[in-house]
């Protein structure tokens, strides 16, 4: 009964932000996002609520009314334009309804220009959220802020040798990039920059030929970057941690043919995330791990279950499930660290 009751304060409340805005003060939207991993974490309905509650007074922006209607055909005009959030939220929403999410996520996948860095990675992290809580408004605030803040790597690597393997592709590129430093004040511009950079350009190798792609290639990347997290704390590694995540979930809802299309998009958004930290090398499976005893994880979860810090809750989750599909002691030492000593 108490997890029925959780499910429907989590729903009531995810239904009750589809009036905040893609980004609040000085941040995007993540209330969402947390709430539900709050919720998968064993939050309590008065946790839940709390934690809404701060949210709205610090961080929410209410939503402007949409000024535009935006019919099932016509999505795609709107890419790139962030004032057609609102409208293609009710757009999606109503076409799920209608078709249901995987339905309309493999013809919106499949026409849209892949980027998963848009939005700092936090566009595909809601949409997987929102698939996770099974929630039609989040599902497609997750599409509409895919759509309309679309943050494409334009680069084409079809004539780009293949990398031999993820770790040697980041090799390739810390050979050349490492130490070099990209302006910008958020983790979009960096990027942003880094994909504008000539040396880049050119030393993007092509994804590694592996089979299938889709898993092999999601489970190299991720285990690289939770090793760039643990090596450089940096805060667009921790992007790149619960990014990762996120699209293996997103990927799961896709026919396989239309998962493995997308998999280069996410290949040059990884490279271009990491290169945007400096390009750092990456040392492959540093030696780190936990004591014999006591599962590790409870306690974590309850000194995070109290935090109103939205990126010490996603990290802990995002490392917890990821440590369940690849055990490793970093996921954990790295998902504490980050509750200790926010970076």
């Amino acid at each position: 009964m108490s997890e029925l009751i959780q499910n429907l304060i989590l729903q009531q409340l995810l239904d009750a932000n589809s009036r905040f805005a893609l980004n609040g003060k000085g941040t995007t939207n993540h209330c969402p996002m947390a709430l539900c991993a709050l919720a998968a974490m064993g939050a309590s309905p008065a946790r839940l609520q709390d934690f809404f509650e701060q949210w709205e007074r610090r961080f929410a922006v209410l939503e402007a009314p949409p000024v535009m209607r935006i019919e099932r055909g016509s999505w795609p005009a709107h890419i790139g334009q962030p004032e057609a959030f609102a409208a293609l939220r009710l757009c999606f929403q109503d076409w799920i309804m209608v078709e249901g999410t995987d339905a309309v996520l493999a013809q919106v996948l499949s026409r849209l220009p892949f980027a998963p860095a848009s939005g700092a990675f936090h566009a595909v992290i809601r949409l997987s959220y929102g698939l996770e809580a099974m929630h039609d408004g989040e599902i497609a605030a997750g599409l509409a802020a895919l759509v309309s803040g679309n943050l494409p790597v334009a680069i084409d690597t079809d004539e780009h040798a293949a990398a031999a393997s993820a770790s040697a592709g980041l090799a390739a590129l810390s050979a050349i990039l490492h130490g070099t430093v990209f302006q910008g004040d958020w983790i979009t511009a960096r990027m942003r920059a880094v994909t504008m950079n000539p040396m880049f350009r050119s030393a993007l190798p092509a994804p590694p030929r592996l089979t299938p792609l889709n898993a092999a290639l999601l489970d190299d990347m991720a285990r690289l970057a939770i090793q760039l997290y643990w090596q450089t704390n940096n805060f667009t590694a921790l992007h790149v941690v619960t990014g990762l995540h996120a699209a293996r979930r997103v990927f799961s809802h896709l026919p396989e043919a239309v998962a493995e299309s997308l998999v280069p998009d996410l290949w040059k958004a990884f490279c271009a995330a990491y290169v945007s930290t400096g390009a750092p090398p990456v040392t492959d499976g540093a030696a780190y791990s936990l004591a014999d005893g006591a599962d590790p994880w409870p306690p974590l979860f309850r000194q995070v279950l109290a935090s109103n810090d939205e990126h010490d809750i996603k990290i802990v989750y995002t490392c917890y499930c990821e440590n369940l599909r690849a055990p490793s002691a970093l996921y954990h030492a790295a998902a504490a660290r980050r509750v200790r000593h926010p970076g």
